[in-house]
């Protein structure tokens, strides 16, 4: 699956719109918008409404998309229940197009509330000089179509600073965790199974899965018993 960032951030001179997608292959597309918008959460519906074109555009399916402004999560969550957004006077302004749960739906598309330290776009947002991207006609979605067993999974936001910690980095992206961890499960070994829950093994380190999402991951540590003859 492809991993999205979008974000706005609202400045003096104009607001930046900017998103940032990374592809099974490393392939990476880089976009910065400026618009006349003054409304930081319009703002942020705008970055994420801009992705989504780009996405359906390209027929780019199936992925995740990390976004840190909690109303427009909340107001996505409104439309995915309820098919529309209820309007409850000026405090709950509708920032998203109307059906914008139809064309995640269609792209198969996830979203997720992430931190704005940890989100990618922000960075993009204030940058001036040319942003490099890889062409599109360049891309391999096909990457891991050969490994039949090979299976991307979700990550939670909580399991990134366990895979800090356990790796040393503490600069690891949400995005490089949960690529690696998906390669790490691919070689790992299954030592526990029931209907929702996996936990694979792998070298000095356990990886729980619920249902399509990773939730946690931990090392084990292995005392070795020494038998001393006579």
């Amino acid at each position: 699956m492809f991993i999205a960032y979008s974000d706005a951030s609202v400045k003096e001179r104009g607001t930046s719109l900017a998103f940032f997608i990374i592809f099974e292959d490393k392939s990476e597309i880089r976009r910065r918008i400026i618009v006349d918008e003054r409304d930081n959460n319009a703002a942020e519906a705008l970055a994420l409404s801009e992705l989504l074109a780009f996405l359906k555009y390209y027929n780019l399916k199936k992925g995740t998309i990390l976004l840190d402004s909690k109303t427009v999560k909340v107001q996505l969550k409104k439309e995915c229940k309820n098919n529309k957004a209820k309007k409850r006077g000026k405090k709950n302004r509708r920032y998203l197009p109307k059906g914008i749960y139809k064309v995640l739906e269609k792209l198969q598309v996830r979203t997720q509330l992430i931190t704005r330290t940890r989100n990618a776009a922000h960075k993009i947002c204030y940058r001036e000089d040319f942003i490099l991207s890889t062409p599109i006609s360049k891309i391999n979605r096909k990457y891991y179509e050969a490994l039949e067993t090979y299976k991307d999974y979700f990550m939670q936001q909580s399991v990134l600073e366990e895979y800090r910690k356990i790796h040393n980095n503490p600069s690891t992206t949400f995005h490089e965790a949960q690529m690696n961890l998906n390669k790490e499960i691919w070689l790992a070994d299954l030592v526990e199974n029931t209907e929702n829950e996996k936990v694979y093994e792998v070298n000095d380190k356990r990886i729980k899965v619920v249902h399509d999402t990773v939730v946690k991951i931990w090392e084990v540590s292995y005392e070795k018993l020494i038998t001393i003859g006579e």
